[in-house]
């Protein structure tokens, strides 16, 4: 009798230990995708066409971010959602947009420019060569820098200043 106490005892432990294991069981994949995707939206400024796929608690990311930290910033959130146990980040970084074409003036507009922003300065002499400005002679010091933003706001391809400062 005492046997068959210890075993029913026995099998009633078993019995409760492996029901609670099993109440004990992680969110399910359909609430962690929801969870990821409310995510998303919350960050629809920083990314395009994003998507989210879970399976057995593996999230896989899809869509393109603006810039490489917003990616690695929602990666790590998405790391957070109860649940995951990892992140395939399939995701992408936008171009960066390419750099606007650098303007040269002629060598028309220059030699025009040029002699208005020379006639208030006596002793300097310019001229104009494949849209360089090559100057010559003498100027005062605090008037130097007065000539230059003159002569910068031409964007000629480059100043050679040969200038003598007095």
């Amino acid at each position: 009798m005492r046997t068959s106490i210890l075993k029913l005892s026995f099998m009633l432990s078993a019995f409760a230990m492996f029901s609670l294991t099993a109440c004990k069981s992680g969110p399910k994949d359909a609430d962690i995708e929801k969870a990821v995707n409310e995510k998303i939206a919350a960050a629809s400024a920083d990314i395009a066409d994003a998507g989210a796929t879970v399976k057995d608690g593996v999230v896989t990311l899809t869509g393109q971010f603006k810039d490489e930290a917003s990616r690695s910033t929602f990666e790590t959130s998405v790391k957070a959602v109860p649940g995951v146990k990892s992140v395939v980040n399939n995701t992408t970084v936008a171009a960066a947009p390419a750099p606007a074409p650098v303007v040269v003036a002629s060598d028309e507009q220059l030699k025009q420019g040029v002699r208005d922003a020379t006639k208030d300065f006596p002793g300097v002499t310019a001229e104009v060569k494949d849209s360089v400005i090559i100057l010559t002679g003498e100027i005062k010091r605090a008037s130097l820098k007065n000539l230059m933003q003159s002569l910068n706001t031409l964007k000629p391809k480059k100043i050679q200043n040969n200038l003598t400062i007095k």
